[in-house]
């Protein structure tokens, strides 16, 4: 069953929460990830730990054994920036343990893997849709043969008339987008580890304006223009000595933008730059957590590394 919320992370605590999560239990986490999910986490009292990934975004397994105890429930794994993890290795891992399989596909709006959507192998699972298409909320909670028991009456997520004019304002031509940009705005503090955290979210469904976008999609020409783009940007890193995070993509995949590493930091500073300068969305990702920023240098050192390009909203 799917379920339209405002936000993955609103669908994620709703899921969360239909699964019997309650205050006191606790989750495994990634130690890279965005600070934004921790937000439901508080909200509703249940615990994160961090496990351990490596450079290519995959689980370091040896490490989760341990972060394991009584008070854990389950476990989240991150299809991150849209590419698929090895699904059946969580799914025994989640077996093994009696542990419930938290997927999220925040990045992956659409992604498919062995012809199964992706959010939907756990037991639960989320996808963003904002991220990919130009609406003005969406998130997507997948339940597994379940329907949501959780007494949810929440109102339609509140358009402002400036967020109509902002999702419009993205059909315009590039060239007059970035003119408008430099024009009234100053570059993002990307290279910046606070400046970009966002405020926790109140809860609401998806508003109908967003819903009725998403049922018109042309899925099959939604992906192939995603997979055009990234294969454009596949193109550009060969060409300027960027080491992309993935050297080959699931086909089936629905990309959120091409990652790549750089050598030090300020070079990612120089191509934050020239983004700006030319009009192309080039960011860091994601907003750490306090914690790890305080606590875990390999999870940093990767964030000051890594760049990603963005691919147009469709």
């Amino acid at each position: 069953m799917n379920y339209y919320f405002s936000h993955a992370r609103t669908a994620f605590k709703y899921g969360l929460l239909n699964l019997g999560f309650k205050p006191g239990d606790s989750i495994l986490i990634p130690d890279y990830i965005c600070d934004v999910l921790l937000h439901p986490l508080k909200e509703i009292g249940v615990h994160y730990k961090y496990y351990s990934i490596n450079d290519n975004f995959e689980p370091m397994w040896n490490k989760i054994e341990n972060c394991i105890d009584n008070s854990t429930k389950g476990l989240l794994m991150v299809h991150y920036f849209g590419q698929p993890q090895d699904i059946v290795s969580f799914q025994s891992f989640c077996k093994k343990h009696k542990l419930k399989l938290i997927e999220d596909n925040a990045h992956g709006f659409g992604g498919m893997y062995n012809g199964q959507i992706l959010g939907t192998f756990g037991d639960m699972g989320i996808t963003s849709i904002y991220k990919n298409i130009n609406v003005i909320s969406g998130g997507i909670l997948y339940l597994e043969d379940r329907k949501l028991v959780t007494n949810v009456e929440l109102k339609q997520f509140p358009i402002l008339i400036n967020q109509k004019l902002k999702v419009n304002a993205l059909k315009f031509p590039v060239y007059l987008i970035g003119f408008l940009k430099k024009l009234f705005l100053k570059r993002p503090k990307y290279e910046d580890l606070y400046s970009l955290k966002e405020s926790p979210v109140s809860d609401y469904m998806i508003d109908e304006y967003s819903k009725k976008i998403i049922e018109y999609i042309d899925m099959d020409k939604f992906h192939n223009y995603r997979k055009d783009y990234y294969s454009k940007w596949e193109s550009f890193a060969a060409d300027n000595k960027l080491n992309p995070v993935f050297k080959n993509i699931h086909p089936d995949s629905n990309p959120w933008c091409f990652p790549a590493y750089v050598n030090n930091q300020q070079e990612a500073i120089n191509w934050f730059n020239w983004g700006w300068k030319n009009n192309v969305h080039v960011f860091s990702w994601p907003s750490l957590p306090k914690q790890i920023i305080e606590n875990n240098k390999e999870s940093v050192n990767r964030w000051k590394n890594l760049i990603c390009f963005g691919i147009s909203k469709y």
